[in-house]
């Protein structure tokens, strides 16, 4: 009942209807690569690595293919939060939000607009063109049950998806990947970015290892990384007690 109700109120949202998308020839949509493929999706997910699952869920859902436009959430634990939210249309996927503190759903952080990452289509054995948000546009805020407290930039963002390499990824095998790199803290000309996220996203699979950079001296040093290269059963549904963190 309660994922009836949140499926519910999440159509009326994003004013979903019965349609599909098709990218134009040559190209190929990168929805497949930011989720796990239909029907895999809905009684599997990637498990950890050496860190959290990754449940994907999308509304609205339409089986083999991708509409439009919607939102889909990226699940890091069976609870259905902590998340993060992102959305599509015909051109873009954006970011959305994603989580503050990890043992309460009702805080978070929203972009002011939705953020750019990627575009929906990409020559199928191309990088994508770069994409390049001014700090205006890369404002997010803060909440705490449910309501903003404070606001701050990214500052100069820069957002690349590179060409397809194929990578083994633990149980899964060989699979098709893009990198998603995050630059973020950039100068005026989208250089010297202070930081990178750098998400794998496998064809068919959804994002699966996640590493995290800072720049010292020149040059990028690694910090941390969440790998989650094991596919395997199971599902949630997203806890979403804040309208605000998704519509």
């Amino acid at each position: 009942m309660k994922a009836f109700f949140f499926v519910c109120a999440l159509l009326a949202s994003v004013g979903a209807h019965a349609q599909t998308f098709a990218c134009p020839a040559g190209t190929e949509d990168m929805m497949n690569y930011f989720l796990m493929s239909y029907p895999d999706r809905i009684d599997k997910h990637m498990g950890p690595g050496n860190a959290n699952p990754a449940y994907n869920v999308i509304v609205p859902e339409s089986g083999p293919s991708y509409p439009p436009q919607g939102v889909f959430f990226w699940i890091k634990s069976v609870k259905g939060y902590p998340w993060d939210v992102k959305t599509f249309d015909d051109k873009y996927i954006y970011d959305r939000g994603t989580e503050l503190n990890w043992n309460d759903p009702t805080s978070f952080k929203r972009f002011n607009r939705d953020l750019p990452i990627s575009q929906r289509c990409v020559g199928a054995r191309r990088a994508g063109n770069p994409i390049r948000v001014p700090p205006s546009a890369s404002a997010y805020s803060f909440f705490n049950s449910c309501l903003p407290y404070t606001t701050k930039s990214l500052s100069y963002v820069r957002n690349t998806i590179s060409a397809p390499v194929n990578v083994n990824v633990g149980n899964a095998g060989s699979v098709k990947t893009r990198y998603f790199r995050y630059r973020y803290a950039c100068d005026s000309s989208y250089a010297n970015c202070r930081y990178m996220e750098v998400f794998s996203l496998g064809y068919g699979i959804g994002h699966y290892d996640w590493k995290y950079y800072v720049r010292q001296n020149g040059q990028w040093v690694f910090v941390k990384e969440s790998l989650i290269n094991q596919l395997a059963l199971g599902q949630t549904t997203p806890s979403l007690p804040c309208t605000t963190s998704y519509q």
